[in-house]
Order: structure tokens, then C-alpha cells, then sequence
């Protein structure tokens, strides 16, 4: 007949007192980590914010120039189309928006100049965000005559 063998007790010795030493390890380590992983995170949102911002200000001086580029087309209309489409696109995804816009005889240009959102507190954090866009003027012309 198998004799039964007795589990052995737990020794309380050198490791016994080392395993109670480590009770509530994992919740100090998280408490260390979660800091540092929120603002990874926060980071990734800003980083994103600054993406939207850029390509809103450049779609904004884009926008602008479509419309000073024409034969009629004036500065005051470009920067009028630039800040409509900031107004309307935007929202509150860019502040501080300054558009300036020049035309020459060949060329029109709009510049938009923005900030984007803080997301992190990080006092003196001011991301600018400056975008061009130009393109050549339409040039009326007759058929036959001079280029």
C-alpha cells in the first residue's frame, strides 16, 4: 500500500522573508511607469495636433491663393479666403492666425501663420505653425497675340 507523504510546510526562512518583502512591488513599479506612459501618450496627442494644425494652415494658404492667383484677384480677397477657410475648417484646432498676402505681376503668394493647441502644461511651449503657398498669376491672353 503507497504510503501518503506530507506536503512540506513552508519554509519561513531566508526566502520566506524575502517574498514578504516583495508584497506591493507591481503597484509601486506602475505608480513609477504611469507617469511616464501618460505623458508618451499626451505626447503622441500633441504631435498629432500640430499635424492638423500644419496641414490646416497650409490648406488655408492654398485656398487663398486660388483666389488671388486669378486676373481680378485681389490681397484683400486672398487673406479673406485664407481666414474663411481657418474659420470654417478649423475651429479651434489653430489660434493667434495671421495671413498675409502679396501678388506681383507673375505671382501670388499667402503665407498663414498659426499656433497650434497646448495639450501638455509645459510652460513656454508655443508651437508656431508657418505655411506658404504661391502659384503663378492666370494671364489673359488673346488668341494669336503675344504669350
Amino acid at each position: 500500500m503507497p504510503t501518503a507523504v506530507a506536503a512540506a510546510p513552508p519554509q519561513q526562512g531566508r526566502w520566506g522573508a524575502r517574498l514578504r518583502r516583495d508584497d506591493g512591488s507591481t503597484t509601486v513599479e506602475m505608480a513609477v511607469l504611469f507617469p511616464i506612459l501618460l505623458v508618451l501618450l499626451l505626447t503622441v496627442v500633441q504631435a498629432g495636433m500640430w499635424w492638423h494644425a500644419r496641414n490646416l494652415a497650409l490648406a488655408a494658404a492654398q485656398a487663398g491663393v486660388q483666389v488671388a492667383r486669378t486676373t481680378t484677384g485681389t490681397t484683400d480677397a486672398a487673406e479673406e479666403a485664407a481666414r474663411s477657410y481657418l474659420d470654417r475648417a478649423g475651429g479651434s484646432a489653430t489660434t493667434d492666425a495671421t495671413v498675409h498676402a502679396s501678388l506681383t505681376a507673375e505671382e501670388a503668394q499667402v503665407a498663414v501663420s498659426a499656433t497650434a493647441p497646448r495639450v501638455l502644461p509645459i510652460p513656454g511651449l508655443e508651437i508656431t505653425i508657418n505655411q506658404t503657398a504661391h502659384a503663378r498669376r492666370e494671364l489673359f491672353s488673346i488668341p494669336g497675340g503675344p504669350p
